[in-house]
């Protein structure tokens, strides 16, 4: 799925629904069945309900899911204009969203230039975001609480319909959840067993024929 994103990611679509519940899952077995182990939650994993906190800033709140910084991911909840491209890399926390902005004077009516971003918590606590790509006209705020990036683009730029790319990382970096698959990662090791097999022979050859 390159860049780890989810299809739907490629697709444009914002709202989605991914459900896997299994209460006996756990971090041995799995979900215990044909040796899948896709449920969100882990009982192992689970505090006891006397440490329950369900206030709604509370860490708790996800307490003994699995795999969320997996499925818990930013996208364009809002888009003044047309969304062209979005793409998210859960290694790293960094995304790129494209659009078409609007025009803000469209027959004598002015319209929103505001776009809306939820970016999760589960992110930024603790972090910084590095944003690039705004224009000197543009402005955003980032509202941790509301788990929301609002950027403004300026009206020159919305006048034009112009195509805007913002890319958005945090700092600290997040430590990576799995190490991603390169060429040579997969087959360096065989590619290069085979040129020193190769170099071996010719090299045998070359000293039994011409010795």
């Amino acid at each position: 799925m390159g860049q780890s994103s989810f299809p739907l990611e490629y697709c444009l679509i914002n709202s989605c629904s991914l459900w896997n519940y299994n209460p006996d899952n756990n971090d041995v077995q799995g979900d215990d069945w044909n040796g899948e182990n896709f449920s969100w939650f882990s009982r192992r994993r689970a505090l006891p309900p006397p440490l329950l906190d369900f206030h709604q800033t509370s860490f708790t709140l996800d307490n003994g899911a699995r795999i969320l910084s997996a499925v818990v991911r930013p996208y364009p909840a809002k888009t003044a204009g047309m969304p062209i491209r979005f793409e998210y890399e859960m290694n790293t926390g960094q995304f790129t969203f494209e659009w078409k902005a609007s025009d803000t004077t469209r027959q004598g009516t002015r319209t929103a230039r505001e776009t809306e971003i939820f970016v999760p918590s589960l992110l930024t606590h603790g972090r910084k975001l590095k944003i690039k790509g705004l224009e000197p006209e543009d402005s955003y705020v980032h509202d941790e609480s509301r788990q929301t990036l609002f950027i403004v683009h300026g009206v020159e730029s919305a006048s034009s319909g112009k195509v805007r790319r913002v890319t958005v990382s945090v700092w600290p970096p997040l430590r990576a959840t799995f190490n991603v698959n390169t060429f040579w990662g997969d087959f360096g090791e065989l590619i290069i067993s085979g040129l020193v097999v190769f170099i071996g022979m010719f090299v045998f050859i070359k000293v039994k024929f011409y010795m």
